[in-house]
């Protein structure tokens, strides 16, 4: 019945969400537009295509017959000043949509309107319903290439094999438009530096021919026919593309690289000629009128190189790395073609930021550590004073120091503080790879950097433990390409070390001693690698991220030097373990709302040591759930270990915080504008949460059976926790706020053998779900 109840919520909900239930400030007896609908007949087409159409006609309709209704907390719409009807701006809209059909390849299209009227009291309310034959689309049926200029014909086609006119692909005239951009590169990238779009079309053919000649044989003029109509049925369409009459011969000339100057400390605006000093270093010319960065911080980041042949890509590669460079808070770059000699001059000016920055921050743990697998990092729910001094500057070589000292607390959403935090965090970073062998292709690198750690932090958990954690790693970052980020620290040295152990945690060891094998004092020696991409969807408001990273301990060194492992030796407390993570995010983004798709996974394996028996992995590189960045109807670490009861049946005021070798989870969230208030948007956001953590087995060790925690396939469904919740957001612009309250819906809990219920496997538990947990953060969950 309650579950009936809720359904029936939700669904009252999507439906008062989906209509307008008042409308304002109208013309009494006046006929007003209140809806429009467009309606596709074709029978023969895919749901994804066809929602596609759909969208791109609905934006063809006039916006003087528009209707716009505002909706208010998500299930409130209101339509204010509605358009008033108009045959003309209706028969344009048709017009708008016959066009479209043309441009996406459907010439045999029709566009019909019909009108039905509703009155309401003094409103006259107008429903205009636009049915849309789209016809048959044609399709690419051949192409050729037919460029005068021996180097362009060459070029399109040695790269012929990137064409996106594929044959039997649907047809579109973006498609012909994407097409002479991707030439366009190619060409700019071969040294065609004043080709432009005008030097370059296509011609396509969309006619009849049997029908337009009547001075052909008639027998020739049936054949033609039959074959209109053949293609009348299965249209196709044959396209040319040439090159255009060249207004200036210098469009077809191959520019290389002349001079390059640049002006590191100059500012953009005015004369400084006589104050400025040259230089030439590596055929480089620079001038400068303070000596502020070495010449080989200059050149090593310009792609452009003299008497090579010009690319688009060096030129933009040169401005996107002086751009990520702290050292720079502008670059310019001007290009001096000399026809003459076929080349091309380029000025680079950049404009230096202060050398020395201090500042004092407040930050949220969330925008930390949106994944929260470690308490060692401030605040996994949290907030924290940074104090932070940058020079941007060391050594003259654009190399950036930056140090941070932060204090920060823990805490269970104000009700009661949970530890607190003081570190230090220092980091020297290159702006360039600091490696020791040569690198074949350095220049390929987009905004290459080295860098070196070092970190130092002490956390008091309150009735616990104190703990002291040291790490200092080196590393490189790159890219290849600018929505793309590679991370990999061949060396990361941590340890942890207990100075204290209080008494609450000591009877929680005794109680429990299988936490004996985790919480201990540890050394972490290993690589570790990650990768992020972000990528366009198929639409241009969806956008994809992802991530996945790579980290083991101990796997190497503990096997190049064996004995050092041993009780007693230098790397006793080294552990062993290896551990893999995968983010996939998805947005659908329109001018008001936002929904994300989720799915995080992770996975680690430990290995026995002298100090432990690699029963897991240790507790700061394990997994946790629950809290404001994962499921959020459950408290911080209190969400697991699957369905398993121990934690829950100790004593209050024992530790009961759950760690897990295993993560799954899925997140759907849907934000959406609420109203401004002084300038400060507050949004809104529902949710919903699945998702758990599991041991990689039962853990049978200290004579403790940990039953239903491990991940098995045959109780993944049981295990599964679930929530739901909606959630409040003060934009301030610089930072946002975020309060949101989660029902736990589906707990595994009460899914295992002493609370199971076989009706349910845990869902909707009397006086358990109905109670949400608030969660407070800053920053987006994900």
């Amino acid at each position: 019945m309650t579950r009936r109840i809720l359904y029936s919520l939700i669904g009252l909900l999507f439906f008062a969400s989906c209509t307008v239930t008042s409308v304002r400030k109208y013309q009494p007896g006046v006929p007003f537009v209140f809806e429009n609908k467009v309606n596709i007949v074709a029978s023969k087409m895919s749901v994804d295509v066809k929602s596609d159409l759909q969208t791109k006609l609905e934006a063809q309709i006039e916006d003087s017959v528009k209707p716009k209704p505002k909706t208010w907390l998500f299930v409130y719409q209101s339509l204010k000043r509605p358009p008033r009807y108009d045959t003309n701006y209706i028969a344009k809209s048709r017009v708008n949509m016959k066009n479209l059909l043309t441009a996406q390849g459907y010439f045999f299209g029709s566009i019909k309107s019909d009108s039905s009227l509703t009155v309401r009291g003094d409103q006259k309310r107008v429903k205009v319903t636009y049915t849309v034959e789209p016809g048959k689309n044609f399709t690419i049926d051949s192409v050729r290439i037919s460029f005068k200029d021996t180097g362009l014909q060459r070029l399109a086609l040695a790269n012929q094999s990137a064409t996106l006119l594929k044959k039997k692909t649907p047809f579109t005239y973006g498609l012909i438009n994407d097409e002479l951009n991707r030439l366009m590169v190619v060409y700019r990238n071969n040294g065609y530096f004043k080709l432009t779009r005008d030097d370059i079309y296509a011609e396509v053919d969309t006619v009849l021919v049997g029908l337009i000649d009547p001075t052909l044989d008639p027998f020739e003029q049936i054949r033609l026919l039959t074959e209109g109509l053949k293609r009348k049925q299965n249209p196709t369409i044959h396209i040319e593309l040439k090159q255009a009459v060249p207004k200036d011969s210098s469009h077809l000339f191959q520019y290389r690289v002349g001079e390059v100057f640049i002006y590191p400390d100059v500012p953009l605006t005015g004369d400084y000629a006589d104050t400025l000093t040259t230089t030439k270093f590596r055929r480089f010319t620079i001038r400068q009128s303070e000596y502020l960065f070495r010449p080989r911080t200059l050149t090593r980041n310009v792609s452009l190189r003299p008497d090579s042949i010009f690319t688009q890509n060096d030129f933009a590669q040169t401005l996107y790395n002086f751009n990520k460079i702290p050292a720079w808070q502008n670059a310019s770059l001007q290009a001096f073609p000399v026809d003459s000699t076929k080349k091309v001059d380029f000025s680079l000016r950049l404009v230096p930021a202060k050398r020395h920055f201090f500042s004092i921050d407040l930050e949220g743990s969330s925008i930390l550590n949106s994944n929260q697998n470690t308490i060692l990092v401030a605040g996994n729910n949290g907030l924290a004073v940074n104090f932070v001094l940058k020079n941007r500057n060391v050594a003259k070589r654009a190399i950036q120091l930056e140090n941070v000292i932060r204090a920060g607390i823990e805490f269970n959403n104000f009700a009661k503080i949970l530890s607190n935090e003081l570190a230090s965090n220092n980091r020297l970073v290159f702006p360039w790879l600091a490696s020791p062998i040569k690198l074949k292709h350095p220049r390929r690198f987009l905004n290459p950097r080295s860098f070196i750690g070092l970190d130092a932090s002490y956390v008091d958990r309150f009735n616990y433990y104190k703990v002291l954690s040291l790490n200092t790693n080196f590393g490189y970052e790159w890219k290849l390409k600018p929505n793309e980020l590679w991370q990999f620290k061949p060396i990361n040295i941590e340890y942890t070390k207990f100075l204290r152990v209080d008494s609450a945690f000591e009877q929680a060891l005794k109680d429990f001693p299988l936490l004996a094998y985790s919480y201990n004092n540890g050394l972490v020696i290993g690589p570790n690698i990650s990768y992020s991409l972000k990528f366009p969807g198929k639409r241009s408001n969806h956008l994809n991220a992802f991530r996945i990273a790579l980290e083991e301990s101990g796997l190497i060194i503990g096997a190049l030097f064996k004995g050092l492992t041993d009780s007693g030796r230098i790397l006793e407390n080294l552990y062993r373990f290896w551990r893999a993570d995968l983010d996939y995010r998805h947005y659908i983004s329109t001018k008001k709302t936002t929904l994300v798709l989720r799915f995080h996974g992770g996975y680690g394996r430990g290995y026995a040591t002298a100090s432990n028996n690699g029963a897991t992995l240790p507790f700061f590189k394990q997994y946790i759930a629950g809290g404001p960045n994962s499921m959020r109807g459950w408290q911080l670490r209190k969400l697991g270990i699957g369905s398993n009861i121990f934690y829950d049946t100790l004593e209050n005021g024992k530790f009961n915080d759950r760690y897990g070798d295993i993560i799954l989870e899925s997140n759907v969230e849907y934000r959406f504008d609420l109203f401004p208030i002084y300038g400060f948007w507050i949004r809104g956001a529902l949710f919903t949460d699945v998702g758990n953590i599991w041991n990689r087995s039962t853990n049978t060790l200290a004579n403790v059976k940990l039953e239903y925690a491990d991940l098995s396939l045959e109780r993944f469904y049981t295990d599964l926790a679930v929530d739901a919740g909606a959630g409040v957001r003060v934009d301030f612009n610089f930072f946002l706020l975020r309060f949101d309250f989660g029902f736990p819906l589906k707990n595994p809990l009460y899914a295992s053998d002493p609370y199971k219920d076989p009706m349910n496997d845990g869902w909707f538990i009397k006086d358990k779900w109905s109670k949400p947990t608030f969660q407070f953060g800053l920053g987006y969950p994900f």
